[in-house]
């Protein structure tokens, strides 16, 4: 299973983004998910590109959403954030309007493709066939720069996301139970699920679940459903010395007990053993301090 640290860019400041997105990749966990605040969903964008210099491996998320504004604009944002980041981008698109939805899905869609298209949709004509274009009329546009990767990654956010997944064979994001939108999807693509990532918003507290339970719970969604990429809400602040523990305990608790179905017998009781030793060590130090 990947697991990603989500940062709340309505609490989070701009300039703290790439110290946090590198901790998160020194902490070898797989993704930073930009959560843009409400009414402002270019910033996630904007955010995601300012981790390509302090990140080589770890994937960057931006979660943004359908807006008033053209789909070309982010689909050139997009592309321009992919190429910086070398193809580590996914992009996450909101929406709770299936036509608006499926609208910009299909826009950008196209736009990330190597030839020219045309779109005509219920709100958007490209190309538009404005009066400026009439000397030289196009039938097809192609948006640059393309994107870094062959395929970059698109999942989709809010109540229409299940909908238009199944149309376009995408990756919802469950903010809720999963198992009910993957019954669906299996049932509507078949094999083709194949390719999909699983992936869930999830919330965890240090201080009211132990990591190990943390660790349960996630299982059972990975053996229930087919959880297979976890974007964990911390509740500590990004940034505090808890927040860099509850990164540590991810990585080291966390990760290596849903990486195999089952693991050897007794190791599980090993790692709680010097899991424990370590936290009475630190303690002490603490004490003698």
């Amino acid at each position: 299973m990947r697991i990603g640290v989500t940062l709340d860019l309505a609490t989070v400041s701009l300039a703290d983004v790439p110290a946090l997105a590198a901790a998160v990749e020194e902490a070898a966990l797989d993704l930073v998910w930009l959560a843009a605040p409400s009414g402002r969903p270019e910033v996630a964008l904007a955010a995601a590109a300012t981790c390509a210099e302090p990140t080589r491996t770890v994937l960057i998320g931006a979660g943004t959403a359908v807006a008033e504004h053209h789909p070309l604009y982010l689909a050139e944002e997009r592309h321009v954030a992919d190429q910086l980041l070398g193809g580590r981008l996914v992009l996450g698109l909101r929406g709770d309007d299936e036509a608006s939805l499926t609208e910009w899905a299909d826009v950008l869609l196209a736009a990330a493709g190597t030839t020219p298209f045309a779109h005509r949709g219920p709100r958007h004509t490209i190309p538009a066939g404005l009066p400026q274009h009439t000397v030289n009329p196009e039938t097809r546009v192609r948006v640059t720069p393309a994107p870094y990767a062959l395929e970059p990654t698109l999942w989709l956010l809010g109540r229409a996301a299940p909908a238009v997944a199944s149309a376009y064979a995408l990756s919802p994001v469950s903010e809720e139970d999963g198992a009910p939108v993957w019954r669906h999807l299996e049932r509507s693509l078949g094999p083709a699920c194949r390719r999909l990532r699983r992936p869930a918003v999830r919330t965890w507290d240090p201080g009211a679940e132990d990591v190990v339970e943390l660790a349960r719970r996630l299982s059972a969604e990975r053996d229930g459903w087919g959880l297979d990429t976890t974007l964990l809400r911390l509740t500590p602040p990004p940034g505090t010395a808890a927040w860099h523990a509850a990164l540590a305990d991810l990585a080291v608790v966390v990760r290596p007990r849903l990486q195999q179905e089952r693991l050897p017998a007794g190791l599980e009781e090993l790692w709680d053993a010097e899991r424990t030793h370590q936290h009475t060590a630190g303690v002490e130090r603490e004490v003698i301090t």
